[in-house]
């Protein structure tokens, strides 16, 4: 399910105003986990008045252009149900043709990968494990993590749907 986004900006005569209101418009269901971009931004510092969406994207790319930062809400369903999911058929590749992994994930490593980013993510809602190489740590909603480019990964251990909000940097 799409993530309701508003995003404001300024009329002709410089007032602040509602330019969008609506669902995000880089919304990915991958049958595994969903992917909502909210926001993207190709350089730092942002540009505050352009007119394009450039969170209307095609494609879900895991990592911002460098020089970029992306606001991400990402849904991970229940171990038992992505676990179940045919990652043989025609339907799932055909999601997975909009997802570029920018070759952070391993070859059959489960979920396992690396990015060159600094992520803040929080959990908004569910809990989730975060595997790292020496380590897991079941988060719960409100919890935060400064994530450094380290090896990892995300497992939804429990029997509900687990929402992370994130902010994602290029470094």
């Amino acid at each position: 399910m799409p993530v309701r986004r508003v995003v404001t900006g300024v009329d002709a005569n410089g007032r602040s105003m509602v330019t969008s209101d609506g669902v995000s418009p880089g919304h990915f269901d991958l049958m595994t986990s969903e992917f909502d971009v909210m926001w993207l931004s190709e350089s730092s510092p942002p540009n505050l008045r352009g007119t394009l969406d450039p969170a209307d994207v095609n494609t879900y790319a895991m990592k911002p252009p460098p020089g970029g930062i992306k606001w991400v809400v990402i849904r991970i369903p229940p171990e038992t149900i992505s676990d179940g999911v045919d990652r043989t058929s025609a339907e799932y590749a055909e999601r997975m043709s909009v997802f570029d992994t920018g070759g952070v994930f391993e070859p059959g490593g489960e979920g396992w990968h690396t990015t060159q980013t600094l992520d803040f993510a929080t959990v908004v809602s569910g809990e989730i494990d975060l595997e790292l190489d020496s380590e897991t740590t079941t988060l719960k909603a409100g919890d935060c993590v400064v994530q450094r480019g380290t090896r990892h990964r995300w497992v939804n251990r429990s029997g509900e749907m687990c929402v992370i909000s994130g902010i994602v940097i290029a470094a």
